[in-house]
C-alpha cells in the first residue's frame, strides 16, 4: 500500500514538473514557425473583444471558437495590459469593440497558463494570474513576426489549414533587430515571479 501511494505521489510530481518545464520552455524559447506553434500549443482560441478600457489597460475577450484543445480549467479571457509596460502602446492603440485576436496557450489543470496573443501585425505574451483570474501582459513579442505577421483573419484561416495538415504559405517579417536572449529571459522571469 505504501509503495503504491509513494508511486502515485511521485507520478503526480513528475507530471507537474514536466508540464511546468514545458510551459517555461514555450515562453522562454518560442516556436518560430506557425506549424510548430500550432503543434506545441495545448489550446488555440479565436477571441473577440467584448468590452475594453484603454485607460485601465483591460480587455475582456470572449472565446468565439476553439481551434485546438478541449475544456480547460481556465475560463477567463480578461487581459491586463499595464499602460506603463514597455512597448504596450500598440496593443492599447489597437483596442476597440469587436476586434479579434488569436491566443496560443499552454495550460495545466492547476490553473497555470502562458500564452502568445496575436493581434493584427503584432504579438504579445501573457501569464495567467490564478488569484485575480486574468491574463497579465508578460511583454510585447516583436520577434514573433518571424512566426507570423499579418491580419488575425488570415491567421485564423492558416491555423485551420495547418491543423488539417495542409501546406501553408505563412507571411512573416524578419525582426528589426536581434533581441538579447538573456534580457528577454530576465524580463519574463521577473513578470512570472510577480504574477504567480
Amino acid at each position: 500500500m505504501l509503495n503504491r501511494t509513494a508511486s502515485s505521489v511521485l507520478g503526480s510530481i513528475v507530471i507537474l514538473l514536466m508540464s511546468a518545464s514545458q510551459a517555461v520552455g514555450y515562453i522562454h524559447f518560442p516556436p518560430m514557425t506557425l506549424p510548430k506553434m500550432c503543434k506545441q500549443a495545448h489550446h488555440i482560441r479565436f477571441l473577440k473583444i467584448e468590452k475594453a478600457s484603454k485607460d485601465k489597460g483591460v480587455i475582456l475577450f470572449e472565446a468565439t471558437e476553439s481551434a485546438k484543445g478541449g475544456k480547460s480549467a481556465i475560463t477567463s479571457f480578461k487581459h491586463v495590459i499595464p499602460s506603463d509596460a514597455p512597448g504596450a502602446k500598440p496593443i492599447l492603440d489597437w483596442i476597440a469593440d469587436g476586434k479579434t485576436a488569436v491566443m496560443f496557450s499552454i495550460e495545466s489543470d492547476s490553473l497555470r497558463g502562458i500564452a502568445y496573443v496575436f493581434i493584427d501585425d503584432f504579438c504579445y505574451s501573457v501569464d495567467y494570474n490564478q488569484k485575480n483570474k486574468h491574463w497579465l501582459l508578460i511583454r510585447v513579442e516583436p520577434d514573433m513576426s518571424a512566426c507570423y505577421h499579418g491580419s488575425v483573419e488570415q491567421l485564423q484561416k492558416l491555423i485551420k489549414d495547418v491543423l488539417e495538415s495542409k501546406e501553408v504559405d505563412v507571411p512573416v517579417k524578419e525582426p528589426e533587430k536581434k533581441e538579447d536572449a538573456e534580457r528577454r529571459r530576465n524580463e519574463i522571469n521577473d513578470v512570472l515571479k510577480r504574477n504567480r
